[in-house]
């Protein structure tokens, strides 16, 4: 009978795993630079988060955050003496984060609502808005709201569209991530109508969406607030004072010339073309940042996956028990919810700040551990159970079997699934937008919103997601092919 080289994890593996882990720690937790008891800002850093996929007020040009919400933030941090730090997250985590203190401000074109106000407050109103309805540009069957009855109108998720829509229960309503997505499924002909903010929508249609256009006028009055936590009465009347000091000399209403003045509005479109240079470079930054996360969390997530596994298989029931649950649950859950859970939820059970990266990674991590535990659990029972037990006949311990026989074999039987499990993990990691991480998925989100052009921009996003899984296929297929020649 032959037996198989050892199997073992070296030392310097284990030191480099420590060092990234350790490297993590040591920034992953997020500072508190919050104001004094008297509000003063003077030196601190206002924490503002966004979502900059909603252009004129915020979306991202070359990497820098632009728009006349990111200006305006920038003037009210000036009035306070303070510096601005921004954070660009999907708008669906913006009260999630601010909430759990991730941020001071939320300035992302927020519609003061009564349902809101009981959560969360809100600076004096900024701009006032209200919503729209836009259709094709042929179809003269939609002239408002009241004639998308029996139709299917779209709107932006965690919108104040879904208000407009509710007083309308017989319009079927889809919702979509970005308001682009939406209108570029109205002009596929899927949607008969989009109901969205009018700035944004006209935005839209004047710099990329020219075969739809806007119908029925205004159908609300809306009031844009800067939102904050409810108990920061301090911050509140500093942001207020700054925004009346902004009106009072003239600075706010310079600004507001520049965004919707009608210099703004007789500006010519901009070019058709896609600058592909441009966006090859922002999808690079995301695809680095995606791979990263990738490689973190499998260097994580392997040693810990087969340590539940092997944890399943010993005597001590308490301890096969707890592995089996963990698996269970982390496998019974949505990654989403756990990333959810770790970033917002499990800084204020235990009092502390992760930095998205830590909380990305671990998140990651724990989710992954467990699809790699029953991977390897399966791995080893498909080992032939003579091999243990001429192992034991041996003399070799029960654990000496496992390391030096069962385990080199099992490696070489899982390498197919576990890299299915890598690629899984690779596209798995765009849900870490939710807590602000630009990777692929979020650059790709934010270019086609600033270039009004999602069908331009979707499956190039796709091709990067490509080249990025294919060296991973190949690398385990050549793993493979060495281990069969040297077994």
């Amino acid at each position: 009978m032959a037996f198989f080289r050892p199997f073992h994890l070296r030392p310097f593996g284990l030191a480099l795993l420590g060092l990234l882990w350790g490297l993590l720690l040591a920034c992953g937790c997020g500072r508190k630079d919050g104001p004094s008891p008297e509000g003063d800002w003077r030196g601190r850093t206002l924490r503002i988060g966004t979502d900059a996929t909603y252009p004129p007020f915020e979306s991202v040009r070359d990497g820098d955050l632009v728009g006349f919400d990111i200006e305006l933030g920038g003037l009210i941090a000036e009035e306070l003496g303070a510096k601005v730090e921004w954070t660009n997250t999907s708008f669906d985590g913006v009260f999630p984060a601010l909430t759990a203190g991730k941020f001071d401000l939320v300035m992302s074109a927020v519609t003061i609502t009564p349902e809101r106000q009981q959560r969360v407050g809100f600076s004096d109103p900024y701009y006032t808005a209200g919503q729209t309805v836009a259709v094709r540009a042929g179809d003269t069957s939609v002239t408002g709201v009241e004639s998308l009855r029996g139709k299917v109108a779209g709107i932006q998720l965690n919108t104040t569209a879904a208000l407009v829509l509710r007083n309308h229960p017989d319009i079927q309503v889809r919702q979509y991530p970005t308001i682009d997505l939406a209108l570029q499924d109205l002009l596929n002909g899927n949607l008969d109508g989009v109901v969205g903010d009018a700035p944004t929508v006209r935005y839209y249609i004047t710099h990329g969406f020219k075969g739809l256009r806007t119908t029925g006028g205004m159908l609300t009055e809306e009031h844009y607030g800067i939102a904050m936590r409810p108990e920061d009465t301090a911050l509140r009347e500093a942001v207020n004072g700054a925004l009346r000091r902004l009106r009072e000399s003239g600075r706010f209403a310079a600004l507001e010339e520049k965004y919707f003045g009608e210099a703004a509005q007789r500006a010519p479109a901009p070019p058709t073309g896609i600058p592909w240079g441009r966006v090859a470079a922002r999808l690079a930054e995301g695809l680095a940042l995606t791979l990263g996360l990738t490689v973190l969390a499998l260097l994580a997530g392997l040693p810990l996956g087969l340590a539940v596994a092997l944890g399943r298989r010993v005597r001590f029931k308490p301890l096969a028990w707890l592995c089996a649950g963990y698996v269970e649950g982390l496998r019974g859950t949505p990654l989403l919810v756990q990333i959810i859970f770790i970033y917002y939820a499990l800084p204020q059970l235990l009092g502390v700040d992760l930095a998205p990266m830590l909380a990305a990674v671990l998140a990651l991590t724990l989710n992954s551990a467990a699809y790699v535990a029953e991977i390897f659990r399966a791995g080893i029972a498909s080992v032939d159970p003579g091999q243990s037990e001429a192992a034991r006949a041996l003399g070799m311990s029960q654990a000496q079997a496992m390391r030096f026989v069962i385990l080199p074999q099992a490696v070489r039987n899982v390498l197919p699934p576990l890299t299915n499990e890598g690629i899984a993990l690779l596209k798995d990691s765009s849900l870490v937008s939710i807590i602000g991480m630009a990777e692929l998925t979020r650059a790709g989100q934010e270019l086609a919103s600033q270039l009004a052009a999602p069908l331009a921009i979707w499956p190039v996003v796709a091709v990067f997601y490509l080249v990025a899984t294919l060296p991973l296929t190949r690398l385990a297929a050549a793993l493979e092919r060495r281990m069969h020649r040297q077994h």
